[in-house]
């Protein structure tokens, strides 16, 4: 899916926005960085909020199994 969004490539990596940091953007920074639409902020803030969201979703589930490994190490060191 294409938000049609690329004119903003250039300008987010000449100020060094890559994917950390773009889950950091607010609208007040995406207007400083040259969104100046803001049909185009209004997207890419609920894209961020999207993504962030899945991110966190991803961290929840590695420290989910990483649990689960140690638990079960635990278990087979006590045997």
């Amino acid at each position: 899916e294409s938000l049609n969004l690329e004119q903003y490539v250039e300008e987010f990596s000449a100020h060094g926005v890559d994917g950390p940091r773009l889950l950091h953007l607010d609208g007040a920074k995406l207007k400083a960085l040259g969104v100046g639409s803001s049909q185009d902020r209004a997207v890419l803030k609920r894209k961020l909020k999207e993504l962030s969201l899945a991110v966190e979703k991803e961290r929840k589930a590695q420290e989910k199994a990483e649990k689960q490994r140690e638990k079960q190490k635990k278990k087979d060191q006590e045997q």
